[in-house]
C-alpha cells in the first residue's frame, strides 16, 4: 500500500511538469492581448485578484468544515471515553463562614439515593477547645439549617431500613490510636446528638449497622452509598480555634464501581482493626 502510494504521487507530480510544458505557450497567447494597455492591466488584474479571493474563501470554507468534522470526531470520542468509563463528578465549595449549605443540600441529595448501605469514614481531630465556647459564629445560618437536614435524613434512612443488616456503618478514625475516647472536644455537639440517636436504634435493631473506632489509616472522610456513590470530604482548620470543618466536598457517581473498589480496600482494612462504640461521649 505505501508503494503504492508513492507511485501515485510520482505520477502526479509528472504529469503536472508535462501539462505545465504544453499549456505554457497557450496561457502566454491567451493572457498577452490583456495587457496590451493599462486600463487593461488594471481590470485584468482587478478579475484575477476577485478569482483569487473567491477561491481563498472556498478553500478556508472547506478547511473550515474539515476542522469543524475533527473536532466533533474528537468531543464524540471523549463522550464515548466518559460513557465507557462512566464516572462523573461534582464539585461543591462550601466554607461555612460564607456558605448558604450547598455541601450539605448535595450531600442530603445522596443519601436519599440509598438502598442497600451507607458507609461512613470519619477523620477525627481533637479540638482546642468545645465548639460553644466561641464568640463569634462559625458558619451561616443557611448552612447550618442545611445541615441540620442532612443529619435527620441520615437518621430517616436509618429508619427506613432497620431491618437490613449492616444498613449503616460508621469508622471514626483516631490518629492516638483506638484506645483513646471519643470526648465532647472531639466532636461537635450536633453530631454527638446524631450518633446518639444512631446508637438508640442500633441498641433496638443491632443488625442494622454499627459505630466503630479505629487507628488512622487514612486521614481523610469519606462516604459510600450503595457502591456506587462518594462523597469526599475535604477538610480544613479554622486558624484560630483549631477547628476541623468541611471546606468543600467531591460527589462521584461511578456506576462501574472503580473508584468505590478503591475505597473499599481502605474501608475494610480500617474497619478490621476498629472496635465497637457503644455509648457517646466517652
Amino acid at each position: 500500500m505505501r508503494t503504492r502510494k508513492i507511485d501515485i504521487e510520482i505520477l502526479i507530480a509528472v504529469s503536472s511538469a508535462v501539462a505545465g510544458v504544453l499549456a505554457g505557450p497557450l496561457f502566454e497567447r491567451i493572457i498577452s492581448p490583456l495587457f496590451d494597455t493599462s486600463t487593461r492591466a488594471l481590470l485584468t488584474g482587478f478579475v484575477f485578484l476577485s478569482l483569487l479571493s473567491i477561491v481563498s474563501v472556498v478553500v478556508m470554507g472547506v478547511f473550515a468544515r474539515r476542522q469543524e468534522r475533527f473536532i466533533n470526531k474528537i468531543n464524540i470520542e471523549l463522550n464515548d471515553i466518559n460513557r465507557r468509563l462512566g464516572l462523573t463528578v461534582s464539585f461543591a465549595h462550601s466554607p461555612p463562614k460564607q456558605s448558604k449549605g450547598e455541601i450539605y443540600r448535595m450531600a442530603t441529595e445522596f443519601i436519599e439515593k440509598a438502598e442497600s448501605e451507607i458507609l461512613i469514614l470519619y477523620y477525627s481531630r481533637p479540638q482546642s477547645k468545645p465548639p460553644e465556647e466561641f464568640k463569634h459564629p462559625l458558619e451561616t445560618e443557611e448552612y447550618r439549617t442545611e445541615r441540620d437536614k442532612y443529619i435527620a435524613t441520615l437518621i430517616e434512612k436509618i429508619k427506613q431500613n432497620k431491618n437490613k443488616r449492616l444498613f449503616y456503618r460508621r469508622i471514626i478514625q483516631m490518629p492516638e490510636g483506638r484506645d483513646a475516647k471519643l470526648t465532647k472536644e472531639r466532636l461537635s455537639p450536633y453530631w454527638i446528638k446524631h450518633v446518639q440517636e444512631v446508637l438508640e436504634i442500633i441498641e433496638e435493631f443491632p443488625d442494622v449497622g454499627y459505630i466503630k473506632k479505629a487507628p488512622a489509616f487514612l486521614e481523610q472522610s469519606f462516604i459510600i452509598i450503595d457502591q456506587r456513590y462518594v462523597i469526599w470530604g475535604i477538610d480544613s482548620i479554622e486558624p484560630q480555634h483549631g477547628v476541623r470543618y468541611m471546606e468543600g466536598a467531591l460527589f462521584f457517581d461511578d456506576p462501574h464501581r472503580e473508584l468505590v473498589q478503591y475505597l473499599l480496600g481502605f474501608f475494610e482494612r480500617i474497619d478490621a482493626h476498629a472496635i465497637i462504640i457503644k455509648h457517646i461521649p466517652e
